[in-house]
């Protein structure tokens, strides 16, 4: 059990740069989390109560009984008091079976909550990551804006110059007008994910303690940070190690042991009991607490309507279809490893590009505006070079925050 414990903690998915202190508070504060943690403290009570089968019993016993022989004339009759005792010796292992079952409830809390707690942060990462990519992005429709604003400007000149006709200043305000369409609709993802924020903390959280969280380095988010499934890596996927196997596992362990148990019925049962008091019925006051007995008591089961035998049927049955579980469990480990592998490798290329995308654009963007000014280029070369730039600069964050839910994603696994 303590070897599971300390694995719980060692898989810690890291996330976001400087995300711990949010994710730290939403930890502290979900009430989610907060039930699964008082449902361990539950299991490891009953835990320690099926502990108590490898202990003797002890019953105070006092009341009034009477005793009578056929064939005799006299009965005995009175009060008795006494302590009686039990110790089991053998039950067909049903205690160590029980202890054992507790003992794996246990673990599936302790999976439960593990869960819970990965669940929770990659829905903080994928809020906190959308709030980067949108802060990212109001900036960046602020500067094209403002460039906008000023190949506008640049027109008019133009345009009142006799250099050029009107149709340039339609073409800057057709321009400005849709980057203020996408301001409004980015404004608009703003506040609805201010309010997701609400939704798990219970409360928000202030803008300027939000960008303080940045992307983790595109080296961390690569695919060669990853490694495969083969032992050849230097990074490796255990299956071993992801949540859902243990779980199904674990189940496929408590079936062997509900056999086990179930199987009990068909086995002796050895208890020594013992008794100290006044076993035989006296009118006499006070009581005379001089007797005692004890014994070894063999129960051996003869029949039990099929009791026994249907139920380790069932379980029988139980044990093959968690032993099947597993098998499937393993199959969607590695399908949806290499599935979020390829998505980081497709993406991690496609940043690449992107970035080289990125600096060509800015080198045509400025040939661009310079040969406007020159009359070699219309208005429509302009906006076209200025939409690529910046298309390029907004599917940069895009792709982040992609490779960021990946990251933890597979973390997760």
């Amino acid at each position: 059990m303590s070897i599971l414990i300390l694995f719980l903690v060692s898989m810690r998915a890291q996330a976001l740069v400087g995300l711990e202190s949010l994710e730290t508070r939403l930890m502290n504060t979900n009430q989610e989390i907060l039930s699964l943690k008082q449902t361990i403290e539950a299991k490891s009570s009953l835990v320690r109560a099926s502990q108590s089968g490898f202990y003797p019993s002890l019953d105070l016993v006092g009341g009034w009984q009477q005793n009578k022989i056929d064939g005799m004339a006299e009965s005995e009759k009175g009060t008795v008091a006494y302590i009686e005792g039990r110790y089991n010796l053998f039950n067909g292992f049903k205690d160590r079976s029980n202890l054992n079952q507790k003992e794996f409830d246990l673990k599936l809390a302790q999976i439960e909550l593990e869960s819970k707690t990965r669940s929770l942060r990659l829905e903080l990462t994928e809020i906190i990551s959308e709030m980067i990519r949108i802060h990212a992005l109001q900036d960046i429709l602020k500067e094209e804006y403002k460039i906008t604003q000023h190949h506008k400007q640049l027109a008019i000149k133009k345009v009142n110059a006799g250099l050029t006709s009107s149709i340039d200043n339609l073409e800057f305000d057709l321009r400005e007008s849709e980057v203020k369409i996408e301001q409004q609709q980015i404004d608009q993802i703003h506040k609805e994910m201010h309010q997701k924020i609400v939704r798990i903390y219970g409360e928000d959280v202030a803008d300027a303690e939000l960008d303080k969280i940045d992307f983790s380095p595109f080296k961390e988010l690569s695919r060669s940070n990853y490694g495969s499934m083969s032992s050849d890596s230097g990074k490796t996927f255990s299956i071993e190690k992801n949540l859902g196997y243990q779980k199904s596992e674990i189940n496929l362990l408590k079936a062997e042991l509900n056999k086990t148990e179930v199987q009990s019925g068909f086995m002796p049962k050895l208890d020594f009991t013992f008794n100290i008091g006044r076993l035989t019925p006296s009118e006499e006051t006070p009581i005379k607490l001089n007797e005692s007995k004890y014994g070894v008591a063999l129960v051996i089961p003869l029949f039990s309507g099929f009791d026994v035998y249907h139920k380790t049927k069932a379980a029988r049955f139980q044990m093959a279809s968690a032993e099947k579980s597993k098998k499937q469990k393993i199959i969607d480990l590695q399908a949806e490893y290499e599935i979020l592998t390829y998505k980081v490798s497709e993406l991690s290329e496609l940043y690449r590009i992107n970035e080289f995308k990125l600096i060509q654009s800015q080198k045509y963007s400025d040939l661009t505006n310079a040969e406007y000014k020159r009359g070699v280029k219309n208005s429509p070369d302009l906006v076209g070079a200025t939409e690529r730039l910046f298309s390029a600069k907004k599917r940069k964050y895009e792709i982040l925050r992609d490779l960021e839910l990946l990251k933890v994603k597979i973390a997760n696994l």
